[in-house]
């Protein structure tokens, strides 16, 4: 008897909840722990240092249901490349920043990747899925949880080890980033 190997692909939701995974961990690497750290060696005080780490946050809140649509419109896979490419590009923004001003446009633009991701990703999870939907939701979200969970250890471990080389977190994010695109 001859067994024969499938060809095995990897598939469309298991690559989605990889990028979302690299995606998020990307993110979060980039403001817990070192945002805070890094806007106040820029000379921040602590108001600006809140507004800083706000500053993709309230990107997010702008861009997230524009995105929704502009997905709907375009297509989510342009969409979700879109972000992908924000995902990448942002960490390496980092390095050029000297004061809290640059630092809270750079989180403006990586604030971008995240709103636009995250609700298209998850209608993407509702196109694929038109049966146990919401445990595929759940499965996809999870993945995103670990890189968000991960993210903070990297992170504070990094900064930990390298006496406060911000440049060498973003350049950790900047590879997740890479992977997730």
């Amino acid at each position: 008897m001859e067994f024969e190997m499938a060809k095995r692909s990897i598939s469309p939701f298991i690559l989605l909840c990889g990028t979302g995974m690299f995606a998020i961990f990307s993110s979060t690497m980039s403001k817990n722990p070192v945002l805070p750290l890094f806007t106040k060696d820029l000379g921040a005080s602590d108001s600006v240092i809140g507004l800083v780490a706000a500053a993709s946050t309230i990107i997010g809140i702008i861009v997230s249901l524009p995105a929704g649509v502009i997905s709907d419109f375009y297509g989510r896979r342009k969409v979700m490349l879109f972000s992908a490419f924000v995902f990448a590009s942002a960490p390496f923004l980092y390095f050029l920043v000297n004061a809290p001003w640059q630092l809270a446009i750079v989180r403006v633009y990586h604030g971008i990747a995240t709103a636009v991701f995250g609700p298209v990703a998850m209608a993407t999870v509702a196109d694929i899925f038109k049966e146990r939907r919401a445990e595929n939701m759940g499965w996809y979200s999870s993945s995103t949880l670990v890189g968000r969970s991960l993210a903070p250890v990297v992170g504070g471990f990094i900064i930990y080890q390298t006496a406060n080389n911000y440049k060498l977190v973003y350049l950790g994010c900047g590879i997740a980033g890479i992977i997730a695109f």
